[in-house]
């Protein structure tokens, strides 16, 4: 159904519109309804670097359909260097699967998800527009209040898969416990790292350059640290543009694409240390990371199970940096925002392993 389509989301008409919200693909279908105009504008452009995002307005043959007017369709990037890291991370898969079996399990708010369809490296998700919900801004940093509803929403999203075996449910999600995955991210951020140095190595101290080298060869011991405890379901990019901040400060988590089994010390590296402004994130360190926990444990997580999470957080920040140094080394940053974008996330990253001397983690 969606290998005629276009790959710019902007550019489906109301009757491609009509053919997707009727069979739903994975998504519940609508039988009988009919789109007789749509107007659609570019989204998150410069900021959905694995993703090509349109807001869609839909006028509806009856106006007393049951949907509502206002969507975001996403399709995969139309970035070459981007479609090579989402189809390394199968992404687009991923994202449909989630939001088919796993996104009824998540208490973290979603959107609802009205048409689901994945053919080979072709996808299309029509969810829900959260309006007037508005996304925060990495760029800028989070706010301390932004910090603090997102580490809380974030344990909300780790408790109830804490330590828990797959159920058939989730048996699909990927994550460090498949075989061979050590070995294949390895490799992959080991051919990365000349490019990688060539676009952002004067920006970054030699110290990190040097933990980062030193760690790509030592993956696997990292993934057998994070084996030996327990793992949860995480997001795996769990950064402001993916969160949509309501006016009473409640969070709806969108871009599932990376969702995977880990620990959740992942997450809140990556949040924590690419997300805040590097003296915000300083003062309140400690402080967040203990929310987090607390907030684990008062979901039902015993807390003799977190003890090891604030070094998990620490040698988490090396995990990042190979991470980025692969997937940023290929994405293209076509405007100024993007480029910036990029460039802070790292410094920040950065800045935080040296902080708390993430390199000790190294032999």
């Amino acid at each position: 159904m969606i290998d005629h389509l276009p790959d710019d989301p902007t550019q489906l008409t109301a009757e491609s519109l009509t053919s997707l919200f009727r069979d739903g693909g994975l998504a519940p279908s609508n039988p009988g309804v009919e789109v007789v105009s749509v107007t659609a504008e570019p989204l998150a452009e410069g900021s959905a670097f694995l993703g090509s995002l349109a807001r869609l307005n839909i006028t509806w043959a009856d106006p007393d359909t049951v949907l509502p007017n206002r969507f975001v369709a996403k399709f995969p990037t139309r970035d070459p260097g981007g479609r090579t890291v989402g189809k390394m991370l199968n992404v687009w898969a991923r994202e449909a699967q989630f939001y088919a079996h796993l996104a009824p399990l998540v208490p973290t708010p979603v959107p609802a998800c009205r048409a689901n369809f994945i053919s080979g490296d072709r996808a299309v998700l029509l969810l829900d527009d959260m309006y007037p919900a508005s996304p925060g801004d990495q760029l800028v940093g989070a706010s301390a209040d932004q910090a603090h509803a997102a580490v809380e929403a974030l344990a909300q999203l780790h408790a109830p898969f804490w330590g828990s075996s797959r159920t058939s449910a989730v048996e699909w999600v990927p994550g460090l416990d498949a075989p061979g995955t050590s070995e294949a991210l390895g490799t992959a951020i080991a051919a990365s790292l000349p490019r990688f140095v060539e676009r952002f190595g004067d920006l970054l101290p030699d110290r990190g350059l040097g933990w980062l080298h030193a760690f790509v060869p030592e993956l696997g011991r990292w993934r057998d640290d994070v084996l030996s405890k327990p793992l949860t379901i995480a997001h795996a990019d769990y950064r402001l543009e993916n969160m949509l901040f309501g006016s009473d400060g409640d969070i709806t988590v969108i871009d599932w694409q990376t969702a995977m089994f880990t620990g959740g010390a992942t997450d809140v590296s990556f949040f924590l240390a690419t997300n805040l402004e590097v003296d915000l994130r300083r003062s309140m360190e400690s402080e967040l990371v203990s929310a987090y926990v607390d907030t684990l444990v008062g979901h039902g997580v015993d807390v003799s199970a977190t003890h090891h999470i604030r070094d998990d957080y620490e040698y988490a920040h090396l995990w990042w940096m190979g991470m980025l140094a692969n997937n940023l080394s290929s994405i293209e940053t076509p405007d100024e925002r993007s480029k910036n974008l990029f460039e802070t996330m790292l410094t920040r990253l950065y800045s935080a392993a040296v902080d708390v001397d993430s390199g000790r983690f190294c032999r």
